[in-house]
C-alpha cells in the first residue's frame, strides 16, 4: 500500500534526525513548502480561446422565468407516488439510529479482535489496530468522543470512565479482558502516536512497520510526547 506524500517525508525526516527530530518543527516546514508549491500551480487551465462576456443572471429571463413557472406548477399538481417497497426502505433508514451505528462499529472492532486471537499470522495485530485507530478518528473528528466512550463502556458492561483516553477505552471494551493494563497502555500510546502524526487508519500498518513496529511507535510517543499527553 502507498503511503501519503507527507508520510514519506515524515519517515525520511524521522529516520535522517534520529533522536534530534522535532515533529512540530517538520510539520511547520512541510506546510510551508507546500503552500509554496500550491502557488505555482494555476488553477486555471487556459484553453487559448476567447473568454465569452460575463452575464449577470442568464436564467433571469421572462421565457426561462414562464418555463420554471410551469414546471413548478406540474410538479405541485402531478406529486410522485412512491412503490411500497421504497417505503420500507425509507422507514429502515429512519430506524437505523446514531445509536445503533455506534454499536454495528463497535462489534465490527470486536470481530477485528476475534479474527487476531484466531489467526497466527506475525502481523494479525494490526488489522486489530487499524479498526481501533478508525473508530476512534471517526468519532473524534466530529467531536463525539463522549459518546463513543459511553457506548464502549456499557458495551462491555464496565463503569464509565468520562476522562479515559478513547484509544484505550475501546482496546478495554472489546477485548474480552484478554490483555492485560501495559499491553493495552502500549497499544494505546502506538495508535496516539500514529494519530499525531496524522496517519489514517487506512495506512496505519505500512507506517507502524516503517518506523519499527507496534513497541517503536509506543516508545516514540513517550520519549516525544509524554506518557500523559492526549
Amino acid at each position: 500500500m502507498l503511503l501519503p506524500a507527507r508520510t514519506v517525508k515524515y519517515i525520511d525526516a524521522l529516520n535522517r534526525e534520529g533522536d534530534s527530530f522535532d515533529y512540530r518543527k517538520w510539520l511547520q516546514r512541510v506546510r510551508e513548502e507546500e503552500a509554496t508549491q500550491a502557488e505555482h500551480v494555476s488553477p486555471l487551465i487556459s484553453s487559448g480561446e476567447p473568454t465569452p462576456p460575463a452575464i449577470d443572471n442568464p436564467t433571469d429571463t421572462p421565457d426561462r422565468r414562464a418555463a420554471l413557472m410551469l414546471a413548478r406548477s406540474r410538479v405541485l399538481t402531478r406529486p410522485a407516488t412512491v412503490p411500497s417497497p421504497l417505503r420500507r426502505i425509507n422507514h429502515e433508514v429512519i430506524a437505523d439510529t446514531p445509536e445503533a451505528r455506534l454499536g454495528r462499529r463497535i462489534e465490527t472492532v470486536c470481530n477485528a479482535w476475534k479474527q487476531f486471537q484466531a489467526s497466527r499470522a506475525r502481523d494479525a495485530v494490526y488489522g486489530y489496530l487499524e479498526e481501533v485507530s478508525a473508530i476512534v478518528e471517526h468519532y473524534k473528528a466530529r467531536r463525539k468522543t463522549d459518546r463513543l466512550l459511553r457506548r464502549s463502556f456499557k458495551f462491555a458492561d464496565v463503569q464509565f470512565e468520562k476522562d479515559a483516553d478513547p484509544f484505550t477505552a475501546v482496546i478495554r471494551c472489546t477485548c474480552d479482558g484478554s490483555i492485560d493494563n501495559k499491553t493495552t497502555s502500549k497499544w494505546s500510546r502506538a495508535l496516539r502516536y500514529v494519530a499525531y502524526c496524522e496517519v489514517p487508519s487506512t495506512a496505519l500498518k505500512a507506517f507502524m512497520k516503517q518506523a519499527g513496529g507496534v513497541n517503536a511507535c509506543a516508545d516514540r510517543y513517550a520519549r516525544y510526547y509524554g506518557r500523559s499527553s492526549r
